[in-house]
């Protein structure tokens, strides 16, 4: 009965309903007047109306009606709403390309309580991290927590400890351009001995206030953010969002993934 309702526009259902109320429509339904406001689809409503009145509903119970469906189609959010398609590279005619770093970049302007990065490869850290190391101070209680492998090398056989305490020397001094400094993690399989056992921590994505994320190709190199053909998702759907974060929260609340204690770096 209501399916032709479904079919008409917010616009159109509101035009409708002030119709039915002090318009022409409240002298007389016809499929004259009805064709003024829904074109086409003027039949369908018509006979929708006459099964509403059937059952005993006067014009301004349909107008009611029709503005419970309007309201109803205008807060549901459409798919364009909750996803993006972020992709970097050459243009070519006809599909629309997005810097990955500018949408980075907006998400770290955007966040108001926690960032997560999780990140293979890190590279020239100090120009790509200077935004968010930014945003850390200008926010005192903006968290900030990296995700990244730390790779035993194929000839080192050094002990965990030893990669991990480099690394993190490493992170502070070469990529982190701020004086306070992110959590970091790891995952401690990157660093077995036996090659067999080695896992990486290969995944890309940012994830702000547990709300909006990107899931993308690009690594936390310039190259990766800048000039590479990259691509991505920009998923504001919540539900999603949450289950990507409290995966990885639950990874370090299992110690499968484990903190790099990062220290500032001394001259």
């Amino acid at each position: 009965m209501f399916e032709p309702l479904q079919n008409l526009s917010p616009a159109n259902l509101r035009s409708l309903a002030t119709s039915l109320r002090e318009g022409p429509l409240s002298l007389g339904v016809t499929r004259q007047a009805l064709t003024q406001i829904v074109g086409p689809h003027a039949a369908e409503i018509l006979v929708c109306f006459d099964a509403l009145r059937t059952q005993g509903m006067t014009p301004n119970n349909i107008a009611m009606l029709i503005e419970a469906v309007a309201a109803t189609r205008e807060s549901v959010t459409t798919p364009q709403q909750l996803f993006d398609l972020v992709i970097s590279g050459p243009e070519v005619p006809g599909v629309p390309t997005a810097d990955t770093a500018a949408t980075v970049r907006t998400l770290i302007e955007n966040a108001q309580i926690e960032i997560l990065l999780v990140g293979y490869a890190v590279h020239n850290g100090k120009r790509l991290f200077k935004r968010l190391a930014e945003r850390m101070k200008e926010a005192p209680t903006l968290r900030v927590a990296f995700h990244l492998d730390i790779p035993r090398k194929l000839t080192d056989t050094s002990l965990a400890s030893e990669i991990v305490r480099r690394f993190a020397h490493d992170f502070v001094a070469k990529h982190w351009p701020g004086d306070k400094l992110p959590d970091l993690y790891y995952d401690p399989r990157a660093l077995a001995e036996d090659s067999q056992q080695r896992a990486s921590l290969h995944a890309k994505c940012v994830i702000v206030d547990r709300h909006v994320a990107l899931i993308t190709s690009a690594n936390f190199t310039e190259a990766a953010q800048k000039k590479n053909i990259e691509a991505g998702v920009l998923i504001r759907y919540e539900p999603f969002v949450m289950r990507l974060h409290n995966y990885f929260e639950g990874l370090r609340n299992a110690r499968q993934l484990a903190e790099c204690l990062l220290r500032p770096t001394t001259t």
